[in-house]
């Protein structure tokens, strides 16, 4: 059996290992437990990456939980907005390939953390790419959204020049969560719940067919052994 604590940047991906990746992992005896990095622990509130000193102190604080079996921590954050203080996040940024500069940064992570317990993950280029795996599906299971589906297959079209969800850029007004936002308004608040039941309907296989940074990630968690 492996414990696989997961630190998430948010409630939308917190959702996203309980209902997704765990039923996926663990007929496989890999048990993933999601973790918010807290950004108010007295209150119980947590949310959000602004602080890779945070990330760090809550990482530290995870290997000390007392389990009956080995540990093993992976992370779940997003390449858009990354914490400035991120370890060489100023030599990364000088990359132009995103699967370069992704793995840069995460080999940057994982020699920081100096743990062989630890995998970490970082996100091309934010967790609502995913859903750009399938955007149909926003309006072909939600009956709500049938009133965006022009808005939705324009988006659909003008993305389609990118040979993988994960390389839709990371600006204020294009990164992927904010293409979504633009045309269905309700999407920041309803991300939380929607976001993860679009994944879902869409399935992981089709998703690592498209997203191979993705894919690498999961399928080394499949792999675990300890």
């Amino acid at each position: 059996m492996v414990i696989l604590n997961i630190l998430v940047e948010g409630s939308t991906e917190e959702k996203f290992v309980k209902e997704i990746l765990k039923p996926h992992l663990n007929p496989q005896g890999i048990y993933p437990k999601p973790y918010l990095v807290p950004t108010n622990r007295l209150k119980n509130i947590g949310g959000g990456s602004a602080n890779y000193a945070k990330i760090k102190n809550e990482i530290d604080r995870l290997w000390k939980e007392k389990n009956n079996q080995p540990v093993i921590l992976t992370t779940m954050f997003d390449l858009y907005k990354l914490p400035t203080d991120f370890p060489k996040l100023e030599q990364a940024s000088k990359l132009l390939d995103p699967y370069i500069k992704v793995k840069s940064l995460e080999d940057s992570f994982a020699s920081d953390i100096n743990d062989d317990r630890f995998i970490p993950y970082i996100q091309l280029h934010e967790f609502e790419a995913l859903i750009f795996t399938d955007l149909e599906k926003l309006y072909k299971d939600f009956p709500e959204n049938e009133q965006y589906k022009k808005d939705i297959d324009r988006l659909l079209a003008k993305c389609s020049r990118y040979s993988s969800p994960e390389l839709i850029n990371q600006g204020e007004a294009t990164a992927p969560s904010k293409r979504l936002a633009e045309v269905i308004p309700r999407y920041n608040r309803l991300k939380t719940t929607l976001a993860p039941q679009v994944i879902q309907k869409i399935g992981l296989a089709k998703i690592r067919e498209k997203c191979s940074h993705f894919d690498k990630w999961l399928t080394r968690l499949e792999n675990l052994q300890i």
